[in-house]
């Protein structure tokens, strides 16, 4: 007995289907073994969504570029449409037909509800801006601050080409929080250009975010939702301090000076 074909409809569904199940759940897996890492390493939301509308649009032109493809995949789609056939009584095909017809446009207006609903829930928790800088931290000095100009321009220069690389697909070149992967991030990055962010810490404070990442932050005021990667296994201190010079240097803001300096 030959093997029943799936039809084309369903083939491009469940090809849809399993590149999303792929890129969401699998491939965040398969990253974090093949780098070492010690969790998944999430593919962003808006590249998800380009990946997706490419497939969907190769799908539509294999489709389409041949009439007998195109009259195979629509099929299913016209006898799901076509109406009720007295003939097919309470038949599976007619449940399935009055399913999809009601549960369509009632999940359509459940997601325009939840988006466009405004959301009432207040905090859980207060968050302070800044959290609290560990002890260690606090007596930190950057080791490239007392040089002369030249000097300090060149450093400058060597943190904005590490910056560049490591920090620019979040921060953005321009240290304004609108990188390529800022889209694809719950909590959006630091715009370091707004006069609230590392313009009222030492340069210190900067050196730890970034050596320690979001991990690193304290229990308290939790959970911060911050996707910061901590740099301390990738990054020496003289490149994080560099870092955070050019960090200054790009969005055009001045360290805070510690009390005792001020």
């Amino acid at each position: 007995m030959p093997r029943r074909r799936m039809s084309l409809f369903w083939s491009v569904v469940v090809a849809c289907a399993s590149i999303y199940v792929f890129l969401a759940f699998v491939f965040p897996y398969a990253a974090m073994w093949i780098a070492g890492s010690e969790n998944a390493l999430p593919v962003p939301a808006a590249l998800i969504a380009i990946f997706m509308a490419l497939t969907i649009v190769g799908a539509l032109i294999h489709v389409s570029t041949d009439d007998d493809r195109l009259r195979e995949f629509l099929d299913p789609v016209v006898r799901l449409l076509r109406g009720w056939d007295r003939s097919e009584g309470y038949s599976t095909r007619a449940v399935a037909r009055l399913a999809v017809l009601t549960a369509f446009p009632l999940l359509v207006g459940w997601v325009v509800y939840g988006a466009a609903a405004p959301d009432t829930r207040t905090p859980s928790l207060l968050r302070i801006q800044h959290p609290t800088m560990p002890g260690r931290y606090e007596n930190l000095t950057n080791p490239f601050a007392d040089v002369d100009e030249a000097t300090r321009a060149q450093y400058i220069e060597e943190g904005t080409t590490l910056y560049q690389v490591n920090c620019r697909p979040c921060h953005g070149t321009k240290a304004d929080g609108a990188g390529p992967m800022a889209r694809g991030l719950r909590l959006k990055p630091a715009d370091f250009q707004d006069a609230g962010t590392i313009g009222t810490v030492v340069e210190s404070y900067a050196f730890w975010r970034i050596k320690e990442g979001g991990r690193g932050l304290p229990m308290a005021a939790s959970p911060w939702d911050s996707a910061m990667p901590a740099w301390k296994d990738e990054l020496s201190d003289e490149e994080i301090w560099k870092i955070v010079m050019a960090e200054y240097a790009i969005a055009g803001r001045e360290p805070r000076k510690p009390e005792s300096h001020e």
